[in-house]
């Protein structure tokens, strides 16, 4: 069901609950607007089940969300579905599906999904190393303010 206002209403409250400590509730309330179509929703409760924040720690049902999140058109779902690849979270383990995945965040402007696909390409994950490729995307991730890729950069710089 689609219904904006009751989505964003059921969101706020969620968001609330969080900030005042009540991580139960907020899924509730996250469940609520999710019901209604709010995406965001969706990709709180996968992060929820992901971190075990007011529910148990559920790998399946976060990789279950994300996949809500991201059908959605959510750039922070297609993140995380690449870190569930990457870890194996409700998923099995795979590289290239992990860089596919964050190479369509990255896409849509996602600074840690940038910072991510530099990792992939330094370390070897789901494309063979290639030190320059990884330089790039971090570059990319440290110009829009992300901490870590800014300090691989130097890292890599310093290593060159």
């Amino acid at each position: 069901m689609n219904d904006p206002a009751k989505a964003d209403h059921y969101f706020a409250l969620g968001d609330r609950c969080l900030d005042d400590g009540d991580a139960a509730q907020a899924m509730k309330y996250f469940y609520r607007s999710a019901f209604f179509g709010r995406v965001a929703a969706m990709h709180s409760i996968a992060h929820c089940y992901l971190y075990g924040i007011g529910a148990a720690q559920d790998y399946d049902e976060a990789f279950h969300w994300f996949g809500q999140a991201v059908e959605g058109g959510c750039p922070q779902g297609m993140y995380h579905l690449g870190l569930c690849h990457e870890e194996g979270y409700g998923t099995p383990k795979n590289g290239e599906q992990a860089l596919a995945w964050y190479l369509q965040s990255a896409g849509r402007g996602d600074e840690d999904a940038e910072y991510r696909v530099g990792r992939c390409h330094e370390e070897g994950i789901g494309a063979p190393v290639n030190l320059e490729r990884a330089r790039e995307w971090y570059a990319k991730a440290a110009a829009r303010g992300q901490p870590e890729a800014r300090e691989r950069l130097e890292a890599l710089r310093g290593g060159s």
